[in-house]
């Protein structure tokens, strides 16, 4: 029999969803990601005492919530401090319009522009 995963408080998953879920996707957007953390905000307020698994949080937000307006794809996918970082680099990123297709990250008209080279110095010294 599997192991029961842990639970945590909301305010926990909360954090961690909105580090590894919002903040990676919608960086160059502060005032889309105020008003998400504000509304993630008010389900912790209704829900103090609950304890929730990460997973069970990830199918209450993508199935039950209307916060996210990203394409349900997108919306879906963790995203990596490495892609994160290419997308910080590629011109013209609007979150709004990435796609998810046969594993690929696209847009919604095509392939994502390349993304510019880091800084020389970091590229010397291997930072992406």
């Amino acid at each position: 029999m599997p192991e029961e995963k842990k639970k945590y408080p909301i305010q926990h998953v909360v954090n961690w969803y909105y580090g590894n879920y919002c903040a990676r996707k919608c960086f160059d957007n502060d005032e889309r990601l105020s008003d998400h953390w504000e509304k993630l905000q008010l389900i912790v307020e209704k829900n103090k005492s609950l304890q929730i698994t990460h997973h069970d949080f990830l199918t209450l937000f993508n199935n039950h919530f209307k916060i996210c307006s990203l394409e349900d794809s997108f919306k879906r996918k963790m995203v990596s401090w490495k892609l994160m970082t290419v997308l910080q680099r590629t011109p013209e990123y609007d979150p709004n319009q990435i796609i998810i297709e046969n594993g690929m990250l696209k847009t919604k008209t095509g392939f994502l522009p390349k993304p510019k080279l880091g800084c020389q110095t970091c590229r010397l010294f291997g930072i992406q």
